[in-house]
């Protein structure tokens, strides 16, 4: 049964991550109570604060598996199981009453407001304890705060909450802006996507002099800004929530504030055809807008990706050749797409493996323990969808292309349908997010009747999961 109301039961006196990874970056227990007072007394608590929300993100339970190439991927049809067990195998027949399905639901959940708790904990830390950082630093903190609020709130209005298009004004989720114990009432999908926006909005308008622009002077922390939901990165979000409230003109001129800024080069193609795979740039690193710097992830692609070090076969994440061949329309374009002919090896028993986050002992730093978030690339696909003349969105469209091995031969043509150029631009959503999990919510924003390859009879109803019905870490939910 859907729940009315949610309690959080979450003192300002504690700070409450709970992922091992978060445990090292702030040392203390997840059990243990750091006075408040204390933690922001100097400039190093609030770097500890965020640091460990950065953390956070990095976790199996969030984006280091579940909500990228983990549970959002097996949503989205992407893998094939040989045997009917492992984690995400019941994602796949959208089975969300299955007991791992359930587990990992719950922790999806319960971890994302744990999260945003401690964004709510740095946000109050700032406006209560006034002149511990300089004022440039205090807009950058707060700014990033807001900004991963609305980040973890918008995921999980696009997996607990549903479609704009079709339910606006259906309840979705709660949006916390406090640390309280009283409840956080439910808002409408309406409601909760303009609270999205207010909160980038704000850190939009914080940002203006961020360092990623190249106008002032970095600091150590603050100036790795890929590591950061930096100025372009809060407008890359503000593109995805506009484009998912079907505000197009909006949408387009974030989406083309970041592309005209110059800022996120396109991946050289002698980067992309090395001889190995080691050497290789697996993530097109200079298109990175807003990375994780995850030094799980090597653990964590072993676990899922790589069938020489996954301990449990069940939970090896595999494509069948015929899906692969499928998504890059190889029976269309043979095998020159540079995302099908260097980022797939075979796994076990002739299926394919995506090897885009593999990590290698001798693979350059700068490719190192980085997860991409947001890059160009959607932006142009933004802007191909939103542009408001049909050349100017096939410009876009083509120029993506054209950096992923395709030669101005198969540049789409101004005779094209609007149609036509919609059902392309899914596919290179489909192409080009694999292990990223848009794929899904892609196919939930554009309401589409059926997610290509699916095993099971779909109903649209599979677009929105199931809220958890009891509370885990915060007390009763009713």
């Amino acid at each position: 049964m859907k729940i009315k109301k949610i309690k959080f039961i979450l003192g300002i006196f504690a700070i409450c991550l709970i992922n091992a990874s978060c445990e090292d970056a702030l040392s203390v227990s997840p059990k243990s109570e750091v006075k408040y007072d204390d933690l922001f007394s100097n400039k190093y608590g609030f770097k500890d604060q965020l640091t460990g929300v950065y953390t956070s993100l990095c976790s199996e339970d969030l984006y280091g598996a579940n909500l990228t190439y983990g549970m959002m991927d097996a949503l989205g049809q992407q893998y094939v199981w040989t045997q009917e067990t492992g984690k995400y195998y019941s994602f796949n027949r959208f089975n969300y009453d299955n007991i791992n399905s359930v587990s990992v639901i719950e922790n999806v959940w319960s971890k994302m407001y744990n999260t945003i708790a401690n964004t709510n904990i740095l946000l109050k830390g700032l406006e209560d304890h006034k002149g511990i950082l300089l004022e440039e630093e205090e807009r950058i903190y707060k700014a990033e705060a807001l900004a991963l609020r609305a980040f973890l709130h918008f995921d999980l209005l696009r997996i607990f909450g549903g479609s704009y298009a079709t339910g606006a004004n259906e309840e979705s989720i709660p949006y916390v802006k406090s640390i309280s114990k009283e409840v956080t009432p439910f808002s409408t999908v309406s409601e909760t996507i303009n609270l999205i926006i207010a909160d980038l909005q704000e850190a939009a308008s914080l940002l203006i002099n961020d360092p990623i622009k190249g106008e002032v002077e970095n600091t150590t922390f603050l100036g790795n800004r890929e590591f950061h939901l930096n100025y372009y990165a809060v407008r890359a979000l503000l593109a995805r929530a506009y484009l998912f409230k079907n505000d197009k003109s909006n949408a387009y001129q974030n989406a083309m504030e970041i592309i005209n800024s110059g800022k996120f080069p396109w991946v050289a193609r002698t980067k992309v055809t090395t001889p190995t795979r080691e050497t290789r740039d697996g993530i097109f690193v200079t298109e990175g807008i807003f990375m994780l710097n995850n030094s799980k992830i090597d653990e964590l692609t072993g676990k899922y990706l790589r069938e020489g070090q996954s301990e449990d076969k069940s939970n090896l994440l595999v494509i069948k050749p015929s899906v692969l061949n499928d998504i890059f329309e190889t029976d269309r374009y043979g095998g020159f797409d540079w995302r099908y002919t260097y980022y797939f090896e075979t796994q076990k028993e002739n299926f394919y493996g995506s090897t885009k986050l593999w990590q290698f002992r001798t693979m350059p730093t700068e490719y190192k323990n980085r997860q991409p978030l947001l890059s160009i690339s959607e932006m142009y696909l933004i802007a191909s969808e939103c542009a408001p003349a049909k050349e100017e969105a096939l410009n876009y469209f083509n120029t993506l292309r054209q950096h992923r091995g395709f030669d101005s031969g198969y540049d789409l043509q101004i005779e094209v349908t609007d149609k036509v150029l919609q059902n392309e631009i899914a596919k290179e959503y489909r192409k080009e997010f694999v292990g990223e999990g848009q794929w899904f919510f892609y196919c939930k924003r554009t309401d589409m009747d059926i997610i290509p390859n699916t095993i099971v009879p779909f109903a649209k109803s599979y677009y929105t999961l199931p809220i958890p019905d009891q509370e885990n870490d915060y007390g009763t939910r009713n």
